[in-house]
């Protein structure tokens, strides 16, 4: 299959673009977010894709941005020297395929002749091998490589192995819980159980039958004996119960009569309350509507005033501050002295300056000494002047307050300042003692009221008289048992009530046999369903002899055809990996007792096998290797299809010696099927015949 040209129209970042590719080497260049992996991903979906089954959210993934309608593909590719025209329009959900066969306009007619045409009957095996992603290969190196490409080279997506995994799974379920017990058995396991089941089943009935002869005369007799034990039993269940009734008559008219007796006392408490309550209300109409706070406040009303007079009467006393001193004539007289002094005939000037310098500053001191003392006197006057003011102020506020005082007193009808305190404390005692009285009543009744005490104690008397009438009835009267002889009846009870358990199952399993005796049907019935199951049993033990050698038969065939293809992937994948690596790795094998293509590398360094992952290998080494392995798996599962290759940068790991020595190798495999390469490098694009470069 060769691709020649492809047109995406509403396809992500390409709105309308066509492409057209070369028959060997294409390379397609373009930095990042240039439509590289649009563009792969155009060529899976035209190849793989159905529009006509496509949901409606897959569809709008595939929409170009800011698009309204879903995409349209048309792929132009040859197959076998003929022309192929493929249509995939997903916006109206339609497939056309123009060759030389004509047209087909249904998915289900145009998907096998591409699937011939790629030598790939699944999606899954032609991107498990041709469509090489660099980052599906580096995956694959971290993962389990060996899983996924021995399901493909083992036929995971082949009838062969679809067979043998649905014959095996037959097998297991059919043979599940016959080695080890199983919480869900197999049918062959069920139907071992269930002839196993019948047997005994059988055998038993056959037990019974014998035995029913022999169970009449034991029937007829337990009947008798049942009949005469119930009578007996119920009339000294009737004696009981009459006792249980008078037992509970008595405790509940004791219970009655212990809570009409603290009904009673409740009412007493309320009744004795309410007067209480009363005295204390006549006690506290004779007293004045006085609080504590009003006499706190006369009592502090009239200590202030006592206390402001004692402050102004001691400001009307005199100043106990010192006197003024009055200033001394020492500096004068000094002054006095300086001047006659200077006066003196042939005195040296500057003692004369001197003295006279002297003369003036005594004379400055005594001027300052008598400035002092009147400033001083003023002082004191002014002092003298605000005691006096400050006083008749005290006087003023002291009147005030007392006048506070005896219209308080005369407000509230007290002679003094003690009878007022003492009738605010009288009336703060019966206030509180009126609070409490009135908490305990409320305590003592609770959501009722004295209606509902009175009503209660009217019930209370009925059912009172309830029970001691039924305790002096004629129907109790003569029947009361005392404790001892209520234990013994209670005694003969249980053990009359065991013994007709125990008659009551012995008839039932009597009648039972009589039943399965007389009705020889269900023996019958047992017999025909235990051949039923023998005859089962017989044939699931054919078809598990039968999957056992189809199994054995389809493996041992299965192992012939692999054989041969692992040897080819050994040959072309050695091959490949020799001309990658320069002929440093040459040898590569898959180990054939692994269930699974696990492959491994030949190092002549190492002198042994190496599997093709970190720290054996390098990063790069890794990468060539499965490179390789996925090229030859190619070759190897598409051999007449020659189908395309499309690598997405597998050389980012590889150093410039092996990524031109891949290049090279990238030619070769061109000249016999086309490559799509898709890179960022443009050193790429001279080896190439085609080159695409996206902007």
């Amino acid at each position: 299959m060769t691709l020649v040209e492809l047109r995406l129209l509403r396809f992500r970042q390409h709105r309308d673009r066509c492409f057209s590719f070369s028959p060997g080497l294409n390379v397609v260049v373009g930095p990042n977010e240039a439509g590289k992996s649009a563009l792969r991903e155009a060529l899976r979906c035209v190849l793989f894709d159905n529009p006509e089954g496509a949901s409606q959210r897959s569809r709008e993934g595939l929409v170009a941005w800011g698009e309204e309608w879903p995409p349209v593909l048309e792929l132009v590719f040859e197959y076998q020297g003929s022309r192929y025209e493929l249509r995939k329009d997903f916006h109206e959900r339609r497939v056309v395929l123009r060759g030389r066969d004509g047209v087909r306009d249904r998915h289900r007619l145009v998907q096998p002749i591409l699937h011939d045409a790629l030598g790939f009957q699944s999606e899954k095996a032609f991107l498990a091998t041709a469509h090489v992603r660099q980052a599906e290969l580096h995956a694959i190196g971290e993962q389990d490589v060996a899983a996924q490409l021995g399901r493909i080279v083992a036929g995971a997506d082949e009838d062969a192995s679809q067979a043998l995994r649905a014959l095996e799974r037959a097998l297991g379920e059919l043979e599940r819980g016959l080695e080890r017990p199983a919480s869900n058995p197999g049918r062959l396991a069920r139907a071992r159980r269930r002839v196993e089941e019948l047997e005994v089943r059988v055998q038993e009935l056959r037990r019974e039958m014998e035995a029913a002869r022999s169970t009449a005369s034991e029937l007829e007799s337990t009947r008798r004996r049942l009949e005469d034990l119930r009578k007996g039993l119920l009339d000294r269940q009737a004696l009981l119960e009459l006792n249980r009734r008078v037992v509970q008559a008595q405790e509940r008219r004791e219970h009655l009569r212990q809570e009409l007796e603290r009904l009673e006392a409740r009412r007493e408490e309320v009744e004795r309350l309410r007067q209480d309550l009363a005295g204390i209300r006549a006690q506290l109409e004779s007293l004045p509507d006085l609080t504590p706070q009003d006499a706190e406040r006369v009592r502090e009303a009239l200590e202030q005033a006592q206390g402001l007079r004692a402050n102004a009467q001691r400001l009307v006393e005199p100043d106990p501050s010192p006197a003024v001193a009055r200033p001394g004539p020492w500096p004068w007289v000094v002054a006095l002295v300086a001047l006659g002094a200077a006066a003196l005939p042939d005195l040296p000037w500057p003692l004369r300056l001197a003295l006279l310098a002297v003369a003036a500053a005594a004379a400055w001191a005594g001027w300052r000494q008598r400035e002092r003392a009147a400033r001083d006197r003023a002082a004191l006057e002014a002092r003298q002047l605000e005691r006096t003011r400050l006083a008749r102020s005290l006087e003023e506020k002291a009147d005030s307050l007392e006048a506070f005082v005896r219209a308080e007193l005369q407000r509230f009808g007290a002679a003094s300042r003690e009878q007022l305190q003492q009738w605010a404390a009288e009336r703060a005692r019966l206030e509180t003692s009126y609070r409490e009285l009135q908490a305990r009543l409320e305590a003592v009744l609770g959501d009722s009221d004295e209606v509902r005490l009175e009503e209660d104690a009217r019930r209370l008397r009925a059912d009172l008289r309830t029970q001691t009438d039924f305790l002096e009835s004629d129907e109790v009267r003569g029947k009361i048992l005392v404790p001892l002889e209520i234990q013994r009846m209670e005694r003969e009870v249980e053990e009359l009530e065991g013994e007709r358990q125990e008659l009551e199952a012995r008839l039932r399993r009597l009648e039972a046999r009589l039943e399965a005796a007389v009705e020889e049907e269900a023996l019958l019935r047992a017999e025909e369903e235990l051949a039923a199951a023998r005859a089962e049993l017989q044939r699931l033990e054919r078809r598990r002899r039968a999957l056992r050698v189809a199994t054995e038969v389809l493996q041992e065939a299965k192992r012939a055809v692999e054989v041969p293809a692992r040897q080819a992937v050994e040959e072309r994948a050695g091959q490949f990996l020799s001309e990658l690596t320069g002929g440093r790795y040459s040898r590569l094998r898959v180990p054939p007792e692994a269930q699974t293509l696990r492959v491994e590398v030949w190092s002549e360094e190492a002198g042994r096998w190496l599997p093709p992952q970190e720290p054996h290998l390098s990063r790069g080494t890794v990468d060539l290797v499965f490179l390789a392995a996925r090229v030859a798996l190619v070759d190897v599962l598409a051999p007449r299809a020659r189908p395309p290759l499309l690598l997405d940068d597998p050389f980012v790991t590889f150093d410039p010696e092996r990524r031109a020595r891949a290049l090279r190798w990238l030619r070769t495999l061109a000249t016999e099927r086309q490559v799509l390469l898709f890179t960022w490098d443009e050193a790429a694009a001279p080896s190439a015949q085609g080159i695409i470069r996206l902007p």
